[in-house]
């Protein structure tokens, strides 16, 4: 048996500290938002958007699956849903509409043109 190398050894803990880090900010966050905002359903849609990709990562990171196309397909998902509560919110800028149409295009692109 090899030995770890120093990312297996102390690469991989601080990341995973990291994104313990970043999701739990990124729940408070949203806990945040709608103690403050309340229960309206622009407030809703970014929570689950937020807890959506939040589970992703968790789970890509944790279960060391980022290099699968089940990731990537729920991922590219992830960030169409993110254009389009961004959309139906109110926000109808560039970003929004550029998240829409690159979420889209690379979900297509990895369900039907990858082998």
């Amino acid at each position: 048996m090899s030995e770890p190398t120093a990312y297996e050894s102390y690469g991989k803990p601080v990341i995973k500290g990291v994104v313990v880090f970043l999701i739990s900010l990124s729940l408070f966050a949203s806990y945040s938002i709608l103690v403050q905002e309340g229960a309206s359903l622009d407030t809703l849609g970014d929570i689950l958007v937020t807890l959506y990709i939040s589970a992703l990562v968790f789970y890509g990171v944790f279960w060391e699956t980022m290099d699968t196309r089940r990731f990537r397909l729920a991922l590219y998902f992830g960030v169409l849903l993110w254009g389009t509560e961004r959309f139906i919110s109110g926000d109808e800028s560039f970003l929004s509409v550029a998240l829409i149409l690159g979420g889209l295009g690379m979900f297509v692109r990895e369900l039907y043109f990858k082998t």
